[in-house]
């Protein structure tokens, strides 16, 4: 998928790190609605801190993975695939939303989260200062196609940030 690489491991319906604590905060990176209209992908895993008017929140998205057929809600047209997203309030009230978090088709097509597809899932709401989410975004993936990017969009559609095999 990434290049011809990408280390999958099924997704259970416990998905995720079981609260597993020994995965180590990454340092993050920032930032702002002014972001270029180009972004360089950071690494899965790696934080990005995202400024609204709301207030500014750290994402991370990881773990790109085909999800199976019984772990799915909706069943998929294509492959189901998810990703781990985890969302920290650092200031402020930030609204969030699963579908602000698009993935990209090795074509350059856009993948609509598949929101609910899987659980626990992202969907929306705000997180007062100091508060987390953490969930599952899915994107039903057509046949032959494969996702390169995750792309996190603000509600007019401007790519804020993007996450890739790095």
């Amino acid at each position: 998928m990434f290049g011809g690489v990408l280390a999958v491991a099924l997704i259970s319906a416990g998905c995720g790190n079981s609260g597993s604590t020994a995965h180590q905060p990454t340092p993050s990176t920032p930032v702002s609605s002014s972001a270029a209209a180009t972004l360089e992908a950071v690494a899965f895993g790696t934080k990005v801190d995202i400024a609204s008017a709301d207030g500014t929140a750290a994402y991370t998205v990881d773990n790109l993975q085909p999800v199976p057929p019984d772990a799915q809600i909706v069943p998929a047209k294509g492959t189901m695939y998810a990703v781990d997203v985890t969302i920290v309030a650092k200031s402020g009230t930030p609204a969030y939303n699963g579908f602000y978090i698009v993935a990209r088709g090795a074509d350059g097509s856009n993948i609509a989260p598949a929101v609910g597809a899987v659980r626990p899932g992202i969907t929306s709401g705000q997180l007062p200062q100091g508060q987390q989410v953490a969930g599952h975004v899915a994107y039903d993936v057509p046949q032959g196609q494969t996702i390169t990017a995750i792309q996190f969009r603000d509600p007019k559609g401007k790519v804020l940030a993007v996450w890739g095999a790095g």
